[in-house]
């Protein structure tokens, strides 16, 4: 019974054992962890990095660039070949300036003008009488005078005479020279002075004013002091006055302005 019992036993055991595998997996036996040794490796030397690549571009084909039509020309004619050149001529001979008589002459000098004037007027009463009354050196004075004048010369003087009031005027030389020749018939001792100006630094100076006239030649104008005395009583006279003179281009006198105003008599004190 026992034994039955065990055998019985036994085989339910046994039954459970293989239900017992058939459930479980099979055990798999783990291999003990292998110590991988890695590869010696062959150290390479550095290499310098490559340049990187920019990605791809599709490349377009070359384009043949067209030709480039040059811009038309006009064409010049022909020339024909420039002519030799003419042989060497000698230099023009060195052109002489002209001479100095060509160019326009200086005019005369106002002030030399004036003195003359003055000088031919005072020397009016320089002439003396003979004992026999004859007249010595007075027709050279007066021709001496008439030289400056211009034979239409127009005269404005002081009047002859006391009873005569304003200028006289004359025509001509032929009537100046009637003029001049009384003058120096009754007056004597004539001293006409041109007035002089001093100023600053200046003494004593002449002046005379001249301006170019527009139809030729020189007009001069200057102050006086004219002073006389009569031939037949001696009485001497004073006044200031002033000088017009016109020149003309051939420097003679066509027009005179004499003026003595405010005539006095000069009388011992």
């Amino acid at each position: 019974m026992r034994r039955l019992i065990v055998i019985f036993v036994s085989i339910l055991i046994a039954l459970l054992a293989l239900e017992f595998q058939a459930q479980t997996p099979p055990a798999q036996t783990q291999k003990p962890p292998q110590t991988q040794t890695p590869p010696a490796q062959t150290q390479k030397p550095p290499q310098t990095p490559a340049p990187q690549t920019p990605p791809a571009q599709t490349q377009k084909p070359p384009q043949t660039p067209a030709p480039q039509t040059p811009p038309a020309q006009t064409q010049k004619p022909p020339q024909a070949p420039a002519p030799p050149p003419p042989p060497a001529q000698a230099p023009p001979p060195a052109q002489v300036p002209a001479p100095a008589a060509a160019a326009k002459p200086a005019g005369p000098d106002p002030l030399q003008l004036a003195e003359d004037w003055m000088v031919r007027w005072n020397n009016l009463s320089n002439w003396t009488l003979t004992f026999e009354g004859k007249e010595v050196g007075r027709e050279e004075v007066v021709n001496k005078m008439m030289e400056l004048y211009a034979p239409d010369v127009i005269a404005e003087v002081p009047p002859h005479d006391d009873d005569q009031i304003g200028p006289v005027i004359l025509r001509g030389s032929a009537l100046v020279q009637k003029w001049v020749d009384r003058i120096s018939r009754t007056q004597v001792r004539l001293l006409y002075i041109h007035r002089r100006q001093t100023k600053r630094q200046f003494e004593g100076t002449k002046l005379v004013y001249a301006t170019p006239l527009p139809w030729g030649g020189m007009g001069i104008s200057f102050e006086i002091i004219a002073a006389w005395s009569r031939r037949e009583d001696r009485r001497k006279f004073t006044g200031p006055g002033s000088v017009f003179l016109q020149y003309n281009a051939a420097g003679k006198i066509d027009r005179l302005r004499l003026y003595v105003a405010e005539i006095s008599e000069v009388k011992a004190l």
